[in-house]
């Protein structure tokens, strides 16, 4: 029977057990005194690049999960492995270092699709059971196995929560679009294309750039030129914040609306500023005031112990690191085979309310949110950057995925 977590013993565990973690190098290690080897789970993001704002909150919401569930799973210290995978064939050699050299059975890789995929392929192999935070299709698609699962939704469900909101809000009827040349961007596009295809509405065009690109001259050149009603931007993170920060010194707000599909947040929000984000639309996996118990109680120890409010990038390992660890004890064994069947269809108490990951393809069935930035003088609070405004859980159905587990 799954572990029971109750409120108290969420803030108690927060505070107490963080005593017996301390930071290392390569992840932070779990208390020897209970004599049991460890089970380790290895962490996979990014310290560096365009991404780099991600690893010290993953670091932060693994760290808040381990310590929420007592600091051990089936009798035994949980240890996490923590490596920095900033490209496809680092994920793959520091995940063959974890599972090979150093017995680890579970795995948490993110942001990065190409890398997930890269590494799903060496899981399934390995059949090891990994949990993959990226946005790419494909990763419950086509590209799917039995060991791999997502919690954040594909982009497929992203634009259709999105888009439609921008329509309506900012009474769209033509877009231009800025893309990352990879994977995820693609993706994001082509189900923008659908979208508006869908409704009888334009697109302008599409300026593609590569990830960690510094100088958005050219697309925003171009995105101005196009006088669309709207110019959406479909990248992420660092890639975001320096595209809308040179948006707004190019005077794009002063031709078109300006929306983000796919955000990373509050860090994010702070990095720019309401004065930037006045008015924008943005598309989000999490946002701390969801009204869900999970996440209110989530939202009040992160709080405790970092004395900050969480975003998406510590929300997203928290939850998946936590839900591992129920199902690791639900099925008794730390035999991924056997946890893999114990996540199956396994509703729970996530961050966003009732969620699971499906049977079919391993997807998280929960809501994508919608939110709109507000004015400066509006906030009430430094972290009050925006309200949701919609959300809605739209999964592709499972025989249109592709996915066919082996």
């Amino acid at each position: 029977m799954a572990k029971k977590i109750t409120r108290r013993t969420f803030l108690k565990n927060s505070a107490l057990v963080g005593a017996s973690l301390g930071l290392a190098s390569g992840g932070f290690l779990p208390l020897r005194a209970w004599g049991a080897e460890p089970l380790r789970i290895m962490i996979g993001t990014t310290f560096s690049g365009a991404y780099a704002e991600t690893g010290d909150y993953v670091r932060k919401g693994t760290q808040l999960a381990v310590e929420l569930f007592g600091g051990k799973v089936l009798d035994r210290p949980i240890e996490i492995i923590e490596r920095d995978v900033p490209n496809p064939s680092e994920g793959v050699k520091k995940a063959q270092e974890a599972v090979e050299k150093l017995g680890a059975k579970f795995m948490f890789v993110s942001p990065s699709s190409a890398t997930v995929l890269a590494v799903m392929e060496y899981v399934a192999k390995q059949q090891v059971l990994l949990i993959g935070a990226a946005g790419a299709d494909e990763i419950t698609g086509k590209s799917c196995n039995r060991f791999t699962f997502r919690w954040p939704v594909a982009t497929w469900s992203a634009i259709r929560e999105v888009v439609p909101r921008i329509i309506d809000v900012y009474k769209a009827k033509t877009f231009y679009t800025i893309t990352p040349k990879y994977v995820f961007g693609e993706d994001l596009l082509r189900n923008t294309q659908e979208v508006l295809a869908a409704r009888g509405l334009k697109l302008l065009g599409n300026s593609d750039h590569p990830m960690g690109e510094s100088d958005f001259s050219s697309h925003l050149t171009k995105a101005m030129a196009a006088k669309a009603d709207c110019v959406l931007f479909l990248n992420f993170g660092g890639d975001t914040t320096n595209a809308l920060k040179q948006a707004t010194s190019f005077g794009l707000n002063k031709v078109s609306r300006i929306a983000c599909v796919w955000g990373s947040g509050l860090t994010q929000m702070k990095a720019l500023g309401a004065k930037v984000m006045e008015g924008i639309i943005w598309g989000l996996q999490y946002f701390y005031k969801i009204e869900s118990p999970g996440n209110k109680q989530f939202v009040e120890a992160f709080r405790k112990k970092f004395n900050e409010t969480p975003n998406y990038l510590a929300a997203n390992p928290f939850t998946n690191i936590l839900t591992l660890l129920q199902c690791i004890e639900r099925a008794k064994t730390d035999e991924p085979i056997k946890v893999v069947q114990a996540m199956e269809d396994y509703e729970y108490e996530g961050l966003t309310g009732k969620e699971k990951f499906r049977a079919c393809d391993h997807q998280a069935v929960k809501p994508y949110y919608t939110l709109q930035c507000k004015a400066p003088d509006a906030m009430k609070t430094p972290d009050d950057f925006a309200d949701i405004i919609g959300s809605s859980t739209n999964i592709q159905p499972c025989a249109d995925t592709g996915c066919k587990f082996s």
